[in-house]
């Protein structure tokens, strides 16, 4: 019968001109520490020529039909693991719907832990060496420990699905830069482009500094100098121009050039020193409220009208920024900030014992890569979708605008940053060597730590003790 139903795929695949390959084979994760260049692991996602076989031809219609077919004449169900509900809404908004023939075939798994915590790994773990009924097919991974996933000897290249370059195509480059593995194989496909941007009051910028749109805060913030200039201006009118000092790590480890780890070794990139600096300044200037993210203090200041702004991203806006039933509703706008980064976001791994083939690859293709899926995505759900087609027609459309915003449409923003991300030096040790990073430069600014020199070593040595496999000289 499996080879029946391989025979069948086979012959789908050739009629619409697909070059499907085989999904069973795992791939050569090589090495896990070596920093690697743009030409090396980036997948061209500019629109490739008809004729480029590698890149996929036929069209995408006929590879949903075709994908459609094969589920059903697979009859497998094939099960998704992820550590929360999230993906499971989008699932059942945006893919049961489009495909009731074969939705019953596929079957949530929600762990309900810490999607970067050592037990949903374990756990993810446990389920594929059980195997059987419930042995996962698909794997979510939050953007944080991703890597590490993309790297397990299960993880297969998306492309073994039949999914092409050409498919995926309109996604934000920095998505398909960070999961894209040395060998140039795309392991991994995102829904989500989860771009930073500046989420300021305009209230307190008409006040302080006589302007309050976008583009004229933005004219004055397009840099660090700029923006501590503004931080100064905020002080002297009583406003903390950030939460806490720690506000500025995200948009800062996205301007490092080189990779935390080079060939099995540590690396500091200037930008950590400059983060170091940076932070420590909004610190000792005054310029903040002192409140660390995720506190309730933090939370706090979004609306007691003592803080200017807050670094988010396109998830902070619509479910971060709690500002509901406050005064403050209606007063936040945003604009892209200093500089480009981004911010958290989830993506979709398949391992090489996903019981339908098929039925993942119609999942992943619906959700990264359908064009009137993901302009659903964001219409329903304000979900930023990582697909710039559906982004420009929604904002030809004129759909995006937040009343949280006082109507501001902020795809603008979203789509000007997530331009300008680069995400081409990721490692899987970057989790935990951010967050020493982000406990150095906190006694850094408390004086805990008396030099700039004292926190690189206080680096070092936090990375020395607690990560055993990485020389730090």
């Amino acid at each position: 019968m499996k080879k029946i139903k391989k025979a069948m795929a086979l012959s789908l695949a050739l009629a619409m001109g697909l070059s499907l390959v085989a999904c069973g084979d795992k791939k050569d994760d090589g090495t896990t520490t070596e920093a690697t260049t743009a030409s090396d692991t980036s997948a061209d996602t500019t629109a490739p020529d008809a004729s480029e076989d590698e890149n996929g031809g036929g069209d995408a219609a006929s590879g949903v039909d075709a994908w459609v077919e094969g589920a059903l004449a697979n009859g497998e169900t094939i099960n998704l693991y992820s550590w929360n509900d999230e993906f499971e809404k989008r699932i059942e908004t945006h893919f049961r719907s489009r495909y009731p023939e074969v939705e019953k075939l596929v079957v949530n798994h929600n762990l309900n832990l810490e999607g970067t915590s050592d037990e949903y790994a374990a756990k993810v773990k446990a389920a594929y060496d059980a195997g059987g009924a419930d042995v996962p097919g698909i794997v979510l991974a939050d953007d944080s420990v991703a890597l590490s996933f993309m790297e397990k000897e299960w993880a297969i290249p998306v492309t073994d699905l039949g999914l092409t370059k050409d498919m995926y195509s309109n996604a934000y480059q920095f998505t398909v830069d960070y999961a894209t593995n040395a060998n140039g194989d795309l392991m991994a496909m995102t829904w989500q482009a989860p771009a930073g941007v500046f989420a300021y009051r305009a209230d307190i910028a008409e006040e302080v500094l006589g302007v309050s749109e976008p583009d004229d805060v933005q004219a004055l913030i397009s840099d660090w100098d700029g923006f501590l200039d503004v931080a100064a201006k905020m002080k002297e009118k009583g406003y903390a121009m950030v939460s806490g000092a720690d506000e500025v790590k995200y948009p800062m480890l996205d301007q490092r050039k080189s990779a935390w780890v080079i060939d099995g070794k540590l690396n500091i990139d200037p930008a950590v020193e400059e983060f170091f600096e940076l932070s420590k300044t909004l610190y000792t200037e005054g310029y903040t409220m002192n409140a660390a993210q995720w506190t309730t203090d933090w939370t706090a200041n979004m609306t007691n009208k003592s803080t200017f702004g807050y670094f988010g991203c396109t998830w902070f806006i619509p479910w971060s920024l709690t500002i509901e039933d406050t005064e403050a509703f209606g007063q936040y706008r945003v604009c892209s900030g200093p500089v480009g980064f981004h911010w958290g976001g989830s993506y979709m791994t398949v391992t090489d014992k996903c019981a339908n083939k098929d039925l993942a690859a119609l999942v992943l293709y619906t959700m990264a890569c359908d064009e009137e899926a993901m302009y659903d995505l964001f219409k329903k759900d304000t979900d930023y979708p990582n697909n710039q087609a559906s982004v420009q027609k929604l904002m030809d459309d004129g759909v995006g605008s937040l009343e949280k915003l006082g109507g501001q449409n902020p795809l603008e923003a979203y789509d000007a940053t997530a331009k300008k991300v680069e995400i081409k030096i990721a490692t899987s040790y970057d989790s935990q060597i951010n967050n020493i990073m982000s406990d150095v430069s906190g006694k850094y600014n408390q004086g805990e730590i008396a030099s700039l020199d004292a926190a690189v070593a206080d680096i070092k040595a936090q990375v020395s003790a607690t990560i055993t496999d990485i020389t730090v000289e």
